[in-house]
């Protein structure tokens, strides 16, 4: 049968008419932000943490190699072909200036194995005192600055180790140092004062007078000074 032409279609709605949803979406607020932030980075703080311990491993395997197993090069003449590499060992011949002297610190001795006790160098039962710094002038060669090693603030004056003021030609072996890296609480160097906190090679070579190469003393080659009072 045919379909009535003005037969309307009308669909039906199971909302009552007028009705309005007013249900609106969860946020899940700044708390659930910081539920969902705090895994994602500890995750990373801990990808960071074991990335910087293989880092700390092989570097330390490094200066392993550099400082205890590696034989020292002679210095060269020409200074242009001085290693840029830190920690590289050099074997010099020279003598000291000990009439200009720069200290450095409050620092605390170390022990050759890392421990708090200073550079290693002398060992006594005071535990804070400075860094020595001395020049050297190498043989046929520049004048450099050596850090040759910890002392207790008692023994500041010469005249206490005076002994261990080595004179003379003398061979020694040092690493290779670069600008100390400072914390921000480390105070900065009073250069006109002589009141040096780091080492700043620059600032050093300038006020004594040397070439910006500074060596710290190995062990072996601070013996002969620490046995007898001195850095």
């Amino acid at each position: 049968s045919s379909r009535p032409q003005n037969q309307q279609i009308v669909f039906y709605s199971k909302v009552p008419r007028g009705f309005k949803n007013t249900q609106k979406k969860e946020n899940i607020g700044f708390t659930g932000y910081i539920f969902l932030i705090v895994p994602a980075t500890t995750f990373c703080l801990g990808v960071w943490q074991f990335n910087r311990r293989r880092w700390k491993i092989d570097k330390i395997a490094e200066l392993e190699n550099k400082v205890k197993l590696a034989a020292p090069d002679l210095f060269p003449e020409n200074l242009a072909s001085v290693s840029e590499e830190e920690y590289t060992k050099y074997k010099v011949r020279g003598h000291f200036d000990h009439t200009q002297e720069i200290f450095i610190g409050p620092r605390s001795l170390l022990s050759d194995d890392g421990g708090t006790r200073g550079f290693g160098l002398i060992s006594t039962g005071e535990k804070v005192g400075y860094h020595v710094i001395t020049p050297f002038q190498v043989e046929n060669g520049p004048r450099i600055l050596i850090n040759r090693g910890w002392i207790p603030r008692t023994m500041l004056d010469p005249r206490t180790r005076a002994e261990g003021q080595i004179q003379g030609t003398v061979d020694l072996v040092g690493m290779l140092r670069n600008d100390e890296e400072t914390l921000a609480m480390v105070p900065k160097n009073q250069v006109e004062k002589d009141t040096w906190f780091s080492r700043d090679i620059g600032a050093l070579a300038s006020r004594l007078h040397t070439q910006k190469i500074f060596l710290d003393l190995d062990l072996q080659s601070s013996v002969y000074a620490a046995e007898r009072g001195g850095p």
